[in-house]
């Protein structure tokens, strides 16, 4: 039999496997057994060459229909599980951890919180706002006008994600205590809040979005933080006018009344994995706060994003904190900060939040922007 038959064949055979895991229900294991044998059949020919072509086909049927071998998931909690595995960096660094704990004292006690409702709450549905100005908020009004935002190419960079206090890190093992040595501060970008921007700006460029993601330190001169990850910005926006959105990503520090040693951890389960709690934080003009004209034009871009969370990961972000604040958010008009966890939460919780930001972005970003590529 000549090759060009034979490869052939195995494409008609990849077709029939993919029609039997189609229309015939159950009958995954059976395709699966199907595509064992004729794989063993053509190695113990000694046909490599035709088995790699076999294989080639077999992955543009996996690409163009999906995998017909994968048992039948709904897509979205399929996509989540995906996103709760733990990354291998992220395991290593608890392993080391672990292997301190055995030789190393705690310091302090972390106490697990999960943050549903705040105080001066304006609400509408699920989604909720700690509006902590004089100004009124009409929420329903706001989400049916919508963000002013057009990406008119996704292949250039339309989203800056930086970091103004780069130092923000995180303990590594959720034990109920953080070790001594474990510090809220850390120059190492594999365990502070730069690792968390990593993990948003892959699920923001798995969408489709050209990202910047600078990882520079900005708050070695603590006093000066904004005024230096503003020059960032600035510079940023001058070499890439194609920028609309700017996020910058932080890390909370909430107290426990009562106990000034220890840490508080935020954490929602998410498809039965706890992942760390997050905020959206927008501001406005009022009392001190002056030269911030589009804060109007943010507040839309918060509240559209705080409703996709609770479409998408409902209780994972807490309610939307509305004040007085202006930060580096007068820099474009789709300007949030967001806090991912606290000083107690762990690295893997924050990083499975980080992949959580960055799907939930790329849904709420996705009607405004267009693939000109």
């Amino acid at each position: 039999m000549k090759k060009t038959d034979k490869l052939l064949i195995a494409l008609l055979l990849c077709a029939a496997v993919f029609c039997v895991v189609k229309f015939v229900p159950n009958k995954q294991q059976v395709a699966l057994k199907m595509f064992e044998n004729l794989i063993k059949i053509h190695v113990r020919e000694g046909q490599s060459d035709l088995v790699q072509e076999y294989l080639s086909v077999f992955r543009l049927l996996h690409h163009e229909m999906g995998n017909p071998l994968k048992s039948p998931q709904p897509e979205k909690e399929s996509a989540v599980q995906d996103l709760s595995q733990t990354d291998p960096d992220v395991a290593a660094l608890q392993q080391q951890a672990r292997k301190k704990a055995g030789t190393t004292k705690a310091a302090g006690k972390v106490v697990e919180r999960t943050i549903e409702n705040m105080t001066q709450q304006v609400s509408s549905g699920n989604v909720k706002v700690q509006n902590r100005t004089d100004k009124s908020i009409d929420i329903d009004k706001i989400l049916k006008e919508g963000a002013k935002l057009k990406i008119s190419d996704k292949s250039k960079p339309s989203i800056l994600v930086y970091h103004t206090h780069t130092h923000e890190c995180f303990v590594q093992l959720d034990s109920g205590t953080y070790m001594k040595g474990e510090t809220t501060q850390s120059a190492d970008s594999a365990q502070n809040v730069v690792r968390v921007g990593n993990a948003i700006v892959e699920q923001l460029e798995r969408a489709g979005f050209s990202v910047i993601h600078d990882t520079a330190i900005h708050d070695d001169d603590y006093n000066n933080a904004y005024a230096n990850s503003g020059k960032t910005i600035d510079g940023y926006l001058k070499k890439y006018p194609s920028i609309d959105v700017t996020i910058d990503i932080h890390r909370d520090s909430v107290g426990v009344e009562g106990d000034s040693d220890a840490r508080t951890s935020l954490v929602k389960k998410i498809a039965g994995k706890k992942a760390a709690q997050v905020m959206i934080v927008t501001g406005c003009e009022e009392n001190a706060i002056e030269d911030f004209p589009d804060w109007y034009d943010n507040l839309h871009f918060a509240l559209g994003l705080q409703k996709q969370f609770s479409e998408d990961f409902p209780g994972l972000a807490r309610p939307l904190y509305f004040a007085d604040r202006r930060y580096n958010m007068y820099k474009t008009k789709n300007s949030v900060l967001i806090e991912v966890g606290s000083d107690g939460n762990t690295l893997e919780q924050a990083v499975y939040s980080g992949k959580l930001v960055g799907a939930t972005l790329a849904n709420y970003l996705a009607p405004y922007a267009q693939s000109n590529s």
